[in-house]
């Protein structure tokens, strides 16, 4: 197979048969970079599919943590604790100001 004429080859094709190795090279290069940012893609839905299914299982532990405290009588007590204290502080300025009418 002759040699082509490098003066009829446009000057992409000049660069490619001048330096065929530096063309390879390019060509594994632009496979790979292309090859890196379709795998960082998946991972980065797969991690999202994966941190959404950790937190559903967390919650679910969570919830079932909770039902075995309230049978063990532990849970009770701090419900009935932060009860007491956001009913004090909602009714906290009605109190007050019911206090600050009667005087």
């Amino acid at each position: 197979m002759a040699n082509p004429n490098t003066n009829e080859i446009g000057k992409i094709q000049q660069l490619i048969t001048k330096n065929p190795l530096a063309f390879v090279g390019s060509v594994f290069f632009l496979m790979f970079w292309i090859t890196y940012f379709i795998n960082i893609r998946k991972n980065e839905s797969s991690e999202k599919a994966w941190k959404e299914l950790y937190e559903k299982e967390k919650t679910e532990k969570d919830k079932l943590k909770d039902e075995l405290l309230m049978k063990a009588g532990y849970i009770k007590q701090e419900t009935i604790k932060q009860a007491d204290s956001t009913l004090r502080e909602k009714t906290q300025e009605q109190a007050t100001t019911l206090l600050n009418q009667a005087k």
